[in-house]
């Protein structure tokens, strides 16, 4: 974000609130949020730097708490409620496929995240493993992610140089594109997450 000037409205927004939103995005499963914050950062609405930093905390905080919910509260969670439960297979099926590097895989998967974090803490994987495992995913996919929102804005200034004067228009266009973009992204997963749950 440029020093020295006074924001625009819609810039004051998502600089006042982008970062929050990343990590609590971040912290639940969130590719999203840092996806556009890497695209906002090309914008000069943010900083990539911040925007890897704050992702990379958000998912790790949502690694460890999902993970030591299961170490502290084990089956219980899981039990009580039937949407978790009826995860079950396909987080078994996951886990026997990958083992322990499930710990490094586990966010680009979807809707299961939590539900195999939470599995993981039952099971007896060292503290220790789970934290270094972890911690570097948490890091690369926080840096790879960011930085394919930047490379695609970079695509949008080859077509529109001056993009500020078409901020209005551009913005939500390039909402809607992601959007889509993860809508198929996640189909696509689902689809490949369903033969897990039939081994």
């Amino acid at each position: 974000m440029k020093k020295g000037r006074e924001l625009p409205e819609m810039e004051e927004y998502i600089a006042r609130y982008g970062y929050i939103a990343i990590v609590i995005g971040t912290f639940l499963e969130g590719e999203t949020t840092v996806l556009l914050g890497g695209i906002f950062s090309k914008l000069q609405y943010m900083e990539l730097d911040h925007v890897m930093a704050w992702a990379f905390l958000g998912t790790l905080a949502g690694d460890c708490t999902f993970f030591f919910l299961g170490k502290a509260f084990g089956r219980n969670i899981i039990d009580r409620y039937e949407f978790l439960r009826s995860k079950i297979p396909l987080a078994n099926g996951i886990m026997k496929r990958y083992g322990n590097f499930i710990i490094f895989l586990v966010r680009f998967f979807v809707g299961v995240r939590g539900i195999i974090l939470l599995l993981l803490g039952c099971t007896d994987i060292r503290k220790r493993t789970f934290f270094l495992y972890s911690t570097m995913s948490a890091a690369l996919w926080s840096i790879v992610v960011s930085s394919i929102g930047y490379l695609f804005a970079n695509v949008v200034y080859i077509f529109v140089h001056d993009i500020r004067k078409y901020e209005k228009f551009i913005i939500p266009a390039i909402l809607i594109v992601v959007a889509a973009l993860i809508l198929v992204y996640r189909h696509i997963v689902k689809e490949r997450e369903k033969t897990y749950g039939n081994q």
